[in-house]
């Protein structure tokens, strides 16, 4: 490849400067992107411009003021806006630059790129042309971010020399060729859009072939054996009161197939709240006892964990599986007796809370990991059951996280979706409440429970804490409890005891009351016959944790509301709450979620953020995601060379070195 120093325009300066950039190669040059694309089509008025912010004003010269002679020989031209009916206008000042004083005409038009200043709309050392003979000003602007190493014309110049010489000696090939073309001289936003996303594409594509071809294969192939009746789905659906769904009886073969191949599984089951992906994790369950192993079921809330051994119960009677209940809550010397078998291997499926990851719970011949509600633990936590002995992990979810979203991309973890009965879709409304409508809502629900319906109002925290003193369950009753006074209700939080906890619920679920003011802790495992659910601030919380929690009414099909209470006035927050009001689909969110913030560390533990692709650091988004997966064969080819021997050779022997070290956890 050509040397950066032989490039036209490149002298010992112009390398120094760009060299402060991180730039030292023309490859490195022709993948310093745009971090700003302006579409200069639509020049606005000078009133609404934003402050700090890049625009295009247009107008006609009134007049100008004579440079200095002295310090920065400034000058100002005075124009009228031409796109402001009222006849306002705006200024472009300009300093150190008093040879562009004789290119300003009075009564002539000009186009003007710059950011306006603080007060009266001005422009200083703005870029212009005559709007008559218009060049740059047109079309789409790029703007890189130079930190003011090199000018932003002087760069566009440089970028076009690389771009020339690469081609003449045939350095691209033609997919790269095409997507950079794009994405630094677009012609259109929608072909820089374009660009930038094939870039991205490209790279992520050659980053999983890198993954695929470096990962040690043996860290997953199975040590552990299942040998399952052939009948195994057969006996399962014997012992249950229902008949599964097409879609449920699809991931038990799914499962099966898993636990008799020849890697070790790794599975999400996504679905909404209601879709029974709960029988799923059963049958892997009643899969592992069968083979003579033990599983272990964790659940986020002492609640949800007893429920699932509830309703495992008349399961395990029937095919003879012995099973236990393990929580933080269990009577000491049941616990114990539950420890104990464990521990001999007598007790083949236990559901617990993260106590099962206490070192005092010890197993025999654990394989398998069920992870419910897996939004609620952390990698670290999910890794613990493995590291007891579980290397087969089933993952249940209504809103799989960014960041396995992001993974199944890499093949290493398989998906089922898991569908809800048609006749059990419910009708929830969902709608984003702002604080000035507020004491308008409460009052809504109060006059509905005392119609003989059921609510939730879900607050953020237990205690006020400093801004936010009525948001906390302590203090939404007292600020509120007045509304709700002759409303038969309690309140519900972590820090209650177990017992105390179920009391509760289990009036709740009797109609004894009628409104339960809690904390997230209702968000999983309660099933009841509300038909309203009020999240106070909800801004405060992710969009999987809403998604569920508006999962918790409409259970029986009644017309249902969920009310988003937005404390904050943040255009961002306001969006994602948007989200939910417009989708009900919990992979739909899943994906917006990822949208807007990130899957994390892919080769880490954190489980949100920015995700980029390795080479560019471009976005890595469920669009770029599916676009590579979709690539040529070919294409792939074509540009996995390019990029691993010619334009990125470091920075994919690194992404190599560390797929070695990491294992992905799902």
């Amino acid at each position: 490849m050509i040397a950066l120093r032989d490039i036209k325009g490149v002298g010992q300066a112009t390398l120094a400067k760009l060299a402060e950039l991180g730039i030292t190669t023309p490859a490195e040059l022709a993948l310093f992107l745009p971090s700003k694309y302006l579409d200069l089509g639509s020049p606005a008025r000078a009133a609404e411009a934003e402050c700090g912010q890049f625009c295009i004003l247009e107008g006609v010269v009134v007049g100008k003021t004579t440079p200095s002679k002295r310090g920065t020989k400034s000058f100002t031209v005075r124009l009228k806006d031409c796109f402001d009916a009222q006849g306002g206008g705006f200024k472009a000042t300009f300093f150190n630059q008093p040879y562009y004083h004789s290119a300003f005409e009075e009564g002539k038009r000009y186009r003007f790129l710059g950011k306006p200043q603080e007060g009266e709309v001005a422009l200083v050392n703005p870029v212009f042309e005559s709007a008559e003979k218009l060049r740059n000003l047109e079309g789409v602007f790029t703007v890189y971010p130079l930190r003011g190493a090199v000018g932003q014309s002087v760069f566009k110049k440089l970028v076009r020399a690389v771009a020339d010489a690469l081609t003449a000696e045939g350095s691209l090939p033609p997919e790269i060729l095409d997507a950079l073309t794009k994405a630094h001289f677009p012609a259109t936003s929608e072909e820089a859009e374009e660009g930038i996303e094939l870039l991205a594409a490209y790279d992520a594509a050659t980053a999983v072939t890198i993954y695929k071809n470096t990962v040690n294969r043996g860290d997953i192939q199975r040590k552990v054996f299942y040998n399952l009746p052939k009948d195994i789905i057969l006996r399962f659906v014997s012992s249950l009161s229902l008949t599964p769904t097409p879609s449920q009886m699809r991931t038990f073969e799914e499962i099966a197939g898993d636990l008799v191949s020849l890697s070790d599984m790794s599975r999400i089951v996504s679905g909404d709240v209601g879709s029974g992906k709960t029988l799923t994790a059963f049958f892997a369950a009643v899969c592992a006892a069968a083979a003579g192993h033990q599983c272990a079921v964790m659940a986020p809330t002492e609640i949800l964990a007893s429920q699932h051994a509830a309703k495992f119960a008349p399961v395990a009677e029937r095919l003879g599986i012995e099973f236990a209940l393990l929580t933080s809550s269990t009577p000491k010397i049941e616990a114990e007796s539950v420890l104990a078998g464990l521990e001999r291997g007598e007790i083949k499926v236990v559901f617990g809370t993260q106590s099962l990851l206490s070192e005092r719970v010890r197993f025999k011949d654990l394989s398998l990991a069920v992870i419910d509600e897996q939004h609620k633990f952390g990698v670290n936590e999910r890794a613990e059951l493995q590291n007891k002995g579980a290397r087969d992990v089933l993952t249940l979810t209504a809103t799989p996280i960014p960041r396995s979203l992001a993974l199944t991309f890499y093949d290493d973890i398989a998906v089922s979706r898991v569908e809800r009965r048609a006749d059990a879709m419910p009708d929830i409304s969902t709608k984003v409440v702002s604080q000035a409508k507020l004491g308008d809502m409460l009052r809504f629900v109060a006059e509905r429970c005392a119609a003989g319906e059921q609510a939730f109002i879900v607050c953020p925290c237990i205690r006020d804490s400093e801004g936010f003193e009525t948001l906390s369950v302590n203090g939404f009753e007292r600020e509120y409890g007045e509304v709700f006074r002759d409303i038969p209700h309690a309140v519900l939080h972590g820090r209650l005891s177990g017992e105390e906890k179920e009391r509760i619920m289990r009036d709740f679920a009797a109609g004894k009351l009628s409104l339960l003011v809690a904390t997230s802790v209702i968000e999983v495992g309660v099933d009841t016959k509300a038909s309203i659910m009020c999240v106070l601030a909800a801004d405060r919380f992710g969009l999987a944790s809403l998604h569920q929690l508006r999962g918790r009414v409409g259970r029986d099909g009644r017309k249902a509301y969920c009310f988003l209470h937005l404390s904050g006035k943040g255009e961002r927050a306001l969006a994602r709450l948007k989200a939910l009001t417009e989708c009900n689909d919990g992979a739909a969110i899943a994906e917006k979620d990822f949208e807007m913030r990130g899957a994390g560390e892919l080769l880490g533990t954190v489980q949100s953020g920015a995700t980029r692709t390795p080479a560019l650091g471009l976005p890595l988004m469920p669009s770029v995601m599916k676009l590579a997966r979709e690539l040529p064969a070919e294409s792939k080819a074509r540009v996995y060379e390019c990029l691993t021997s010619v334009f990125a050779p470091d920075v994919y022997r690194e992404f190599a070195e560390r797929v070695v070290r990491i294992t992905l956890d799902s």
